[in-house]
């Protein structure tokens, strides 16, 4: 396995302008990541902090012991009973067999950097997932997409739910989940892996009741030598530690919805799109009932907390009483769940994707009203793998992974299949059904005129003489198709692996994919190459 990089051209004006440091964009957020100076402030806010440790730690426990996580996961944990150890962190939802790959990217990215922080500055940082596992929109994590005869396709485990559950709530059938797993095996070549990949998904199945539990113990399989640390969003140990900035939240409802407004207005006047769409009179907390979790808003004499489907209303002492007494009916939304995550944790980082680094530029002053800073916010690293095959794929094509990368691998297959015919056949066949339609209004136009009644009769008729046009086209087409039908099995080889639906590789394939031809320790060898922290993208060829 050897990693490289390469620097590609971002579309997105607030990330490029956040990954080069410019000041118009910076100011949104806290110190760099990157900066050793800037850090060191970082380190020292955080030392001059109080948190709830002994708390944490035996929540964190109860949470690592239910899944049977590796001693260096909870050895890890324990580290966080010192006052002068810190964490770096970022979450994602508890997506089935992990998700797209970008979800392993970002815990790739937190173990990085927290390797980083302890080697620069001499300090113990523990590597933190955040499971959100209050989140209920099950149909975002209820499938995966595979290869299958060469082309993606999108393979879907069905819930029977009627309600929006979170995800730490919703039981998974394990029969059912065992055919899934089956078929999506099928998808794969069978390899020496194959058998034991399948025996520890059984496995994991059998230990798991909901969507969280096995999201959980596939991540601590995967990282059970990186001392990965898991924390449940929506674990009831946790909601008790988060009762008192609960209530805070609630108090300080109106000056949060004013301050995000506010934010708002001063980035789209530095020229950047907002991110977060979420209505004003939300109070960013989700309250938990029977029908699942629904966000609290506030009614229009704003006395009044509600549902936004207006079943559930609360006054702001009955919301108070459920955050002292019940907590664990609250969740956070995506705008008070960094200041959650901030008050739990000693953190010298956030890791975010890209969409996360866009909305939190809206946050900043968020964290002033409950007395906090925002953490520096490092952008996860980006991979693309490149196995053997495509490698040698690419260069039959005299392609390299630059032109991978920065083009559309789709155009330049029609590029290459058009460059194979001499003759420009569609740019022919466009002409001669252009000149079909010009010749055949006059005979329409004449038929209407004499006789009326075969008006419908001239116009089947031009639509069957064009279809016999169209079906010498296609018969061309596959002709051309069947001549080239090994080369452009490779092209479509390429297209699957590297931007599968014309998309990053990370947003579409599987990490099992990969474990299912190269084993377990596939994980481990990508946590071990050595990334650059210059924002490229990673080139990782196996």
């Amino acid at each position: 396995m050897q990693i490289s990089k390469v620097h590609l051209v971002g579309q997105n004006k607030l990330l490029n302008d956040f990954v080069n440091g410019k000041e118009v964009i910076s100011s949104f957020f806290g110190e760099n990541p990157l900066v050793k100076e800037e850090m060191e402030y970082r380190i020292k806010n955080v030392m001059e902090r109080s948190y709830n440790r002994t708390g944490l730690v035996n929540a964190l426990e109860k949470f690592h012991q239910k899944h049977k996580a590796s001693n260096a996961s909870f050895e890890n944990v324990k580290k966080l009973l010192n006052e002068d150890s810190f964490v770096v962190i970022g979450g994602q939802q508890a997506g089935l067999l992990t998700g797209p790959l970008y979800s392993i990217h970002k815990i790739i990215s937190i173990i990085q950097l927290a390797k980083k922080y302890e080697k620069e500055h001499s300090l113990t940082v523990v590597p933190v997932f955040w499971i959100a596992g209050e989140d209920h929109d099950i149909d975002e994590i209820n499938h995966i997409h595979t290869i299958e005869n060469k082309a993606i396709k999108k393979q879907t485990y069905y819930q029977k739910s009627t309600y929006s559950n979170a995800a730490s709530r919703t039981e998974i059938d394990k029969m059912e989940m065992r055919k899934w797993i089956d078929k999506i095996v099928t998808t794969f070549d069978e390899t020496n892996y194959s058998r034991e990949l399948l025996g520890e998904l059984y496995s994991i199945i059998e230990q798991s009741t909901t969507y969280v539990d096995f999201f959980a113990k596939i991540i601590f399989k995967l990282f059970k030598n990186e001392g990965l640390v898991l924390i449940d969003a929506d674990d009831p140990n946790v909601r008790e530690l988060e009762s008192s900035l609960f209530n805070e939240m609630i108090q300080k409802q109106q000056i949060v919805r004013s301050v995000l407004k506010d934010t708002k207005s001063r980035l789209t006047k530095a020229g950047y799109h907002e991110t977060l769409q979420i209505a004003e009179q939300s109070i960013h907390l989700f309250y938990h009932s029977n029908e699942g979790r629904q966000l609290l808003e506030v009614a229009e004499n704003e006395e009044v907390f509600q549902t936004k489907n207006k079943n559930y209303q609360f006054s702001k002492t009955e919301l108070i009483e459920i955050a002292n007494d019940q907590p664990a009916l609250l969740s956070n939304n995506v705008v008070t769940r960094p200041i959650m995550q901030e008050y739990l944790f000693p953190t010298l980082a956030f890791v975010g994707g890209p969409g996360e680094v866009a909305y939190w530029a809206e946050l900043k002053d968020i964290f002033t009203v409950f007395n906090l800073q925002m953490p520096p916010v490092f952008l996860r690293h980006m991979f693309t793998i490149f196995e053997r095959n495509i490698v040698s794929a690419l260069e039959d094509f005299s392609l390299d992974i630059n032109d991978a990368l920065n083009s559309s691998i789709e155009e330049k297959k029609v590029e290459w299949i058009k460059d194979q015919v001499q003759l420009d056949y569609k740019e022919v066949f466009g002409h001669a059904k252009k000149s079909l339609e010009e010749l055949h209004k006059p005979l329409q136009d004449v038929t209407n005129k004499v006789t009326p009644n075969l008006k419908d009769f001239s116009k089947k008729n031009y639509i069957k003489i064009e279809e016999q046009i169209l079906l010498l086209e296609r018969k061309i087409e596959e002709s051309i198709l069947k001549q080239h039908e090994e080369q452009i099995e490779k092209w479509d080889r390429i297209i699957c692996s590297i931007s599968p639906n014309g998309k990053p590789q990370e947003r579409v394939l599987n990490i099992f994919y990969y474990i299912n031809k190269y084993g377990f320790d596939f994980v481990h060898e990508l946590c071990s190459l050595e990334v650059s922290w210059d924002h490229a993208h990673q080139i990782v060829k196996i």
